[in-house]
């Protein structure tokens, strides 16, 4: 919920401070590549929460007992983390204003990595335990080798069975 709230009011905030600076709007073009973006996006948020059903034994939305390190986790440690921020960054090329751009993407980036070097990794950490330090030594956390994320969504998620 909190980032919904967030979302919502950089959102606001963005538009409101472009309308009153009266700024420019962005070529169509940029504003194109905010919408192909968005679109990307979809893939590894969806993607994700199917291998975390499907591999993780899911004891509630997003929590797993088991740690998985396979398909898109192989090139990431936190692929839906990439795809909100991501997403967020292209809305606001999509909005097409440079204030609303700013906002949306750095109070988003902030709450990425905020949530997930304050929560996340040491929850994981706690959880997992030295697997997870393993898996941390060997994965980033948030900017995947692009070959590799290429690579794992080109093939269909049916393959892990």
């Amino acid at each position: 919920m909190l980032w919904l709230l967030l979302a919502v009011t950089s959102v606001g905030g963005g538009r409101a401070t472009d309308l009153v600076l009266r700024s420019a709007a962005f070529p169509l073009w940029v504003r194109l590549l905010g919408l192909l973006g968005m679109v990307l996006a979809h893939f590894p948020l969806k993607r994700t929460g199917k291998l975390l059903r499907r591999m993780g034994e899911p004891e509630k939305w997003g929590c797993t007992t088991r740690l998985v390190t396979t398909d898109i986790y192989q090139c990431v440690r936190h692929p839906h983390h990439v795809g909100v921020g991501f997403f967020m960054t292209s809305l606001g090329l999509l909005i097409g204003h440079p204030w609303s751009f700013l906002i949306i993407t750095i109070s988003q980036w902030a709450w990425v990595f905020g949530f997930l070097f304050l929560v996340e990794e040491k929850e994981l950490v706690k959880k997992f335990g030295e697997e997870y330090k393993a898996y941390r030594r060997q994965v980033p956390m948030l900017f995947p080798n692009p070959v590799c994320a290429i690579t794992v969504l080109s093939r269909p998620i049916d393959a892990l069975k």
